[in-house]
């Protein structure tokens, strides 16, 4: 077995120059790797060279949820008869939120991140700028999957909302035309990793069933809402005949961002670039003079809405940090941060 092998599961660069000279010279170290595919209390499961493996978690990696996630890279080797961590590798990226308070990791080694909303009630373009920014933050390509197509009669009232989105991979697609698939092959290279996220019921279990004849739970359609009563319970990696990974996540009621300020503001670059042309540098966009952003409101270039958003997960990570870091740092970190915007823009002209 060689490093080729691994690299279908994901494996990279990255990851082995975290392998010690010992560990290198180590025939058999390709087969103690692990990226692990599943969560439990007290042990994880694997995906190696030879399959799946069950791995126990010693005390020191308690609770797991804080120290791994679904998509983490780990050597494990046989002890006692059962197989234990011995090292965890530093991941590319770990794709957080806030979940009762706290940071929780939805998933890690991500490529894609496929950002799964129907053509129905269920569509809410602020859920979705909440998650390409969840994906930008983590230096992850955003893809926004719109279905449900067969059951809209007016697709354009969707897909208009998502042009004002600063986001260039977004497919319409129904799982019940197959052939509307395809655009997402592109996606579906060896070794790429893909999670997808969304509310319940949108049609993520039903979309993986139909690109990779997997079988995902799904249950009958409700006709109140077109929502399947099917839900993911918990977060699985599993890997297609191409090997390609594939991360379904159970439905989120919500998503709070965490630490998500560089993830802000490359969703809403277009409201940054027009903070930096404001007459003053400390424009607080509601009735000053000489407001850029106020201004583009005016003409119809940015919608209200959009800018409301922008404010609202502006303030939402000004809170988190106040509470981690105190209400002055906050203060002076802002202060600086919108200075550098206004000193960068006057650097390009």
């Amino acid at each position: 077995m060689s490093y080729s092998e691994l690299n279908k599961l994901g494996w990279s660069n990255l990851f082995f120059q975290q392998l010690s000279y010992d560990e290198i010279c180590d025939e058999n170290i390709c087969n103690l790797v692990y990226r692990i595919s599943e969560i439990h209390r007290s042990r994880i499961v694997g995906r190696g060279l030879a399959g799946e493996q069950s791995i126990i978690c010693g005390s020191e990696y308690q609770p797991i949820s804080q120290h791994l996630a679904v998509g983490d890279w780990v050597l494990a080797e046989l002890a006692n008869e059962h197989y234990r961590i011995t090292k965890i590798f530093t991941p590319k990226n770990r794709v957080r939120r806030i979940s009762n308070g706290l940071p929780q990791v939805i998933a890690a080694n991500l490529d894609y991140l496929w950002i799964v909303t129907s053509a129905n009630e269920e569509f809410n373009v602020k859920r979705l700028e909440r998650y390409i920014s969840l994906a930008y933050e983590f230096d992850i390509t955003p893809i926004v999957v719109l279905t449900k197509l067969d059951l809209c009669d007016d697709i354009e009232q969707f897909t208009s909302q998502i042009k004002h989105l600063d986001v260039p991979n977004v497919h319409a697609l129904s799982s019940n035309q197959p052939s509307s698939l395809g655009v997402l092959q592109a996606y579906l290279y060896e070794g790429s990793s893909i999670a997808l996220v969304g509310s319940s019921g949108v049609g993520k279990s039903t979309l993986i069933n139909a690109l990779f004849h997997t079988r995902q739970a799904t249950k009958e359609v409700r006709e109140s809402d077109d929502h399947g009563k099917h839900t993911t319970t918990h977060r699985q990696l599993f890997f297609t005949d191409g090997d390609v990974a594939v991360i379904d996540t159970p439905g989120m009621r919500e998503l709070q961002l965490y630490n998500a300020e560089q993830g802000i503001e490359r969703t809403f670059s277009s409201i940054i670039e027009l903070v930096t042309e404001c007459k003053y540098s400390d424009c607080t966009h509601s009735n000053e003079p000489g407001c850029a952003v106020q201004a583009a409101i005016a003409e119809g270039l940015i919608s209200e809405a959009h800018f409301a958003n922008y404010l609202k997960l502006l303030k939402e990570e000004e809170s988190q940090q106040r509470r981690t870091v105190g209400a002055h740092a906050v203060k002076e970190h802002y202060r600086a941060y919108f200075k550098k915007i206004h000193s960068d823009n006057k650097e390009k002209w």
